[in-house]
C-alpha cells in the first residue's frame, strides 16, 4: 500500500484493516529496541549518498572536523473530546530529530506522546528525549558534541516566553546532567544555542531566528541566518529530487502522522485483546509507558 493510499484511508475512515495494517508496519520500523542492541541496530541502516553536496553545512559551521549536534522539534496537537471531561486520549506527538548516527549529516527521531491539553511539550518529556539523544550521538560518533543546536518549530507568539521558560531550560537541565553524570570521564562544557520558528500554515517554509545564543556559537545573527539557508537543500537520489529542511520537516511530517494514528492504533490493539496502558484504573491513557514502549520494546 501506498503512503498516498493509507491518508486517503485515514481521511475518509473506510477501511480501518488497511489503517491499522500500516500503523504496525510503521510501529515495527520506529521501535527502539534496548539501549544495548539500539547502536548495533542503527548501524545496520544505510543511507543514500548525497549526489549535490547538500551537506556542506555541517562543515561550514565549523570546520571539516565540526562535532556540531543539531536538535529539531515540534508538536502536532492532539484534539480534546469534550464528552469526556478530564480525559485526553487522542494525544499530541512531539518529535525530536537530531543527527545522532555515524554519518553526521543524516537525522533520525524520536517521538513521544503527551495530553493534548498541554499547549507546549512537556519538559519531563524533554529531558528524557534529550538523555536519549545525547547517549546515541555518544555511541554512535563516539565522541561528545562541541556544539548544541536547537531549533523549535512552529510556535505562536503566545507561547514564546512559555518555550523559553519551560521547554529551553528543560534542554539546559537535561544537558548538565548528563555532563554531571559523565564527569568522572570527561570534563565536558557544551556550547548551546536556541532558535525558534514562528507558527506558519503546514507545508511553508519556515522563518527561523536566533532566540537564545548565550554561548556565542554565532558571531552574529547573520551567520545563523546562513546556516538555516544552508539547510534549505535538495537532495538527489537516483533520478528524483527532494527538497527538504533537514531537520524542520521531517519533525513536522512525523509529528502530523503518528497523531493522525494514534486513534487507529488504539482501535486495534483493543480487537487484538492487547490494550494501551492506562494511569491506574482510570480511563486516560498512560502515554509515557505508550512512548517507551514504542522505544525499547520491539514486540
Amino acid at each position: 500500500m501506498s503512503l498516498f493510499c493509507f491518508f486517503v484511508c485515514v481521511h475518509y475512515n473506510e477501511n480501518i484493516h488497511a489503517v491499522v495494517g500500516v500503523v504496525e508496519f510503521l510501529r515495527r520500523r520506529s521501535v527502539r529496541v534496548p539501549m544495548l542492541a539500539l547502536v548495533e541496530r542503527r548501524r545496520r541502516r544505510h543511507f543514500p549518498e548525497p549526489r549535490n553536496g547538500a551537506h556542506q553545512y555541517m562543515q561550514n559551521l565549523r570546520g571539516a572536523h565540526t562535532n556540531t549536534l543539531f536538535i529539531a522539534y515540534t508538536v502536532n496537537h492532539g484534539t480534546v473530546d469534550p464528552n469526556t471531561p478530564g480525559v485526553y486520549n487522542n494525544p499530541s506527538t512531539a518529535v525530536f530529530t537530531f543527527n545522532g548516527t555515524t554519518r553526521p549529516e543524516h537525522f533520525i527521531d524520536y517521538f513521544h506522546f503527551q495530553k493534548a491539553s498541554i499547549q507546549h511539550i512537556d519538559p519531563q518529556v524533554i529531558q528524557r528525549v534529550t538523555q536519549w539523544i545525547l547517549e546515541d550521538f555518544r555511541s554512535e560518533r563516539e565522541i561528545l558534541p562541541d556544539y548544541i543546536i536547537v531549533l523549535r518549530d512552529q510556535v505562536h507568539d503566545y507561547l514564546q516566553p512559555t518555550v523559553e521558560r519551560e521547554e529551553f531550560e528543560a534542554f539546559k537541565e537535561a544537558i548538565s546532567k548528563y555532563a554531571e553524570e559523565i564527569r568522572g570521564d570527561h570534563n565536558w562544557v557544551p556550547r548551546l544555542a536556541f532558535g525558534l520558528a514562528p507558527w506558519r500554515p503546514e507545508n511553508s517554509e519556515p522563518l527561523v531566528y536566533l532566540f537564545q545564543n548565550d554561548d556565542h556559537i554565532f558571531e552574529t545573527n547573520e551567520e545563523f541566518q546562513h546556516l538555516i539557508v544552508s539547510m534549505f537543500i535538495t537532495i538527489r537520489i537516483q533520478n528524483f529530487r527532494f527538497p527538504v529542511l533537514e531537520p524542520f520537516w521531517a519533525a513536522e511530517h512525523t509529528a502530523n502522522l503518528w497523531t493522525k494514528l494514534f486513534p487507529s492504533y488504539a482501535t486495534f490493539t483493543a480487537a487484538q485483546n492487547r490494550p494501551l496502558p492506562r494511569v491506574g484504573n482510570t480511563e486516560q491513557y498512560d502515554f509515557d509507558a505508550i512512548s517507551l514502549q514504542f522505544h525499547l520494546d520491539p514486540n
